[in-house]
């Protein structure tokens, strides 16, 4: 490590800029540490932007018996509704029973009823069953040996979006957050770690006594950078894709849950204002890098299959040619060989080590619902390894842009300046939650600011998405900070990409 100058010392060095990494260097730094956080790409930029998009209990669990998973998940769905409202969002789920399903009404019913239960106090419907006049009207759903249609509620988000957020909350307590940082080298010293940072094309050395590896699929990598690593534990590197259809005609509103032949489950989300349907996901061992993963033909194949299994259009079953866009994540999950990818637990495990009077924690596997809940786990193992830290603080505290309750803001924005259109103000809410505040400071400021750059792009909101929230590519904008990249034609996405080349 020689030629480098030390510039800083931390408490704690979080590797990875996700939604776990986000969460721990959000609850480390409300605790008094002092706190970087490292991502070499740009922020959610992996698995954390490639979800399913649900803010859920996970009904599946249910029938592999994980009840306090479930359990936990309700309790996070029900704090980030309040938390974060500006992002989380209510949405009924339809589960169709057909005669050639395994699982059959009452066995669903039954599960249900658990849901229900474990969910108690969170305020979203009960679960329930359509009557037959409702069942008839769904548009599009087989008809063909449908016995009944069961409904439930689970929650939606934008997941880079809640990301982001945590990130900023972090960042407002202190943290040292900063993308397209890359840790190169970790080297064990006396009590804790010296590590080498490649910094936006800048060379960094820093000092850390304890060390979070929240790197995703990228944990083995960030371990084997240094003896001093946990012992390492059965990782398994399952990657999950999604398609995207336009919505047909006519809209639906709520989302499906769908068995397959071997009793996994793809979802069918409406996205984006009803204009698009998710239709995932898979569970498939990847192989390779991790950044490369794509939805092979045979997964699209597979979704293609599912949706169409259940679902008849006027124009014919759904293919290829109407798949829109496409996105893929690679899960770091804890579990053997022997396991099949879907049946393998989504709970998280710790690895942790000592180092003198620091140390290091891995963390394996974890769901988006759930990220407050293991940063408590992570602080506590940080704790036995030495650490002072406060207590726990983070439930039901609000997240960067969720001070306003979704009603309030909304109302905000439609009383909004004149000068911005109603649908942009509306989407500013919903994406920037009550820091559409300071955009309309901004442009109240410069008027100049709501000149469009592409159709219902600013130049408000581009300034902003770079000074507030670190983009630096039309990709950040366009897939992260916004879902502008399908909102947007050709001509709109080139012009984005000419503001960031010359003005960013």
């Amino acid at each position: 490590m020689g030629g480098l100058v030390l510039t800083q010392s931390f408490d704690l060095l979080v590797i990875g800029g996700g939604i776990h990494g986000a969460a721990v260097a959000r609850d480390a730094a409300g605790r008094g540490l002092k706190v970087m956080l490292a991502e070499k790409g740009d922020y959610a930029s992996a698995t954390s932007s490639a979800s399913s998009k649900l803010i859920h209990g996970g009904l599946r669990y249910l029938e592999h018996l994980e009840l306090s998973l479930v359990r936990e998940s309700l309790v996070e769905r029900a704090g980030l509704l309040e938390t974060a409202p500006h992002l989380i969002a209510p949405i009924r789920f339809l589960l169709p029973i057909y005669g050639w399903q395994k699982r059959q009404a009452l066995r669903l019913r039954a599960g249900l009823a658990i849901y229900d239960v474990l969910s108690f106090g969170d305020a979203l419907p009960a679960s329930g069953r359509l009557d037959d006049d409702d069942i008839a009207q769904l548009p599009r759903l087989r008809q063909e040996n449908l016995t009944t249609v069961l409904h439930y509620h689970d929650c939606m988000t934008d997941d880079a979006r809640l990301t982001l957020a945590v990130l900023l909350d972090a960042g407002a307590r202190g943290a040292d957050i900063k993308n397209r940082r890359a840790v190169t080298s970790i080297v064990p010293l006396a009590n804790g770690y010296g590590i080498d940072l490649d910094e936006r094309g800048q060379k960094r050395r820093v000092e850390a006594r304890f060390i979070v590896n929240a790197s995703g699929p990228w944990v083995g990598n960030v371990d084997a950078m240094t003896e001093a690593a946990p012992p390492r534990r059965p990782l398994r590197l399952v990657r999950g894709s999604h398609i995207v259809l336009k919505m047909p005609e006519p809209p639906q509103a709520d989302a499906y849950t769908l068995q397959d032949e071997e009793e996994r489950v793809v979802f069918v989300i409406p996205w984006l204002d009803r204009r698009f349907l998710i239709v995932g996901t898979t569970d498939v061992l990847h192989q390779g890098d991790p950044a490369l993963a794509k939805c092979s033909a045979e997964e699209e194949a597979y979704l293609l299959q599912a949706y169409n299994r259940y679902f008849a259009g006027a124009r014919g079953p759904a293919a290829h040619a109407d798949i829109v866009f496409t996105w893929s994540g690679v899960r770091a999950l804890d579990g053997d060989t022997e396991t099949k990818p879907s049946r393998i637990t989504r709970k998280p495990a710790l690895a942790e080590i000592a180092n003198g009077t620091g140390g290091f924690v891995t963390l394996y596997g974890g769901k988006l619902t759930t990220h407050r809940a293991l940063a408590e786990e992570v602080m506590a193992s940080l704790r036995r390894l030495g650490a002072e830290v406060g207590g726990p603080w983070t439930k039901d505290v609000k997240l960067h842009g969720g001070s306003l309750p979704r009603s309030e803001l909304l109302a905000r924005a439609e009383h909004g300046p004149e000068s911005i259109p109603p649908d942009m103000r509306r989407r500013w809410a919903l994406t920037y939650g009550d820091q559409i505040e300071v955009l309309f400071k901004r442009i109240a400021a410069e008027p100049a600011l709501v000149d469009e750059i592409a159709p219902g792009v600013t130049r408000a909101e581009l300034e902003y998405a770079v000074q507030a929230e670190d983009a630096m590519t039309a990709e950040d904008f366009l897939l992260r900070r916004t879902k502008l990249q399908l909102l947007l034609d050709a001509a709109g996405r080139a012009a984005v990409r000419q503001w960031f080349a010359t003005a960013a």
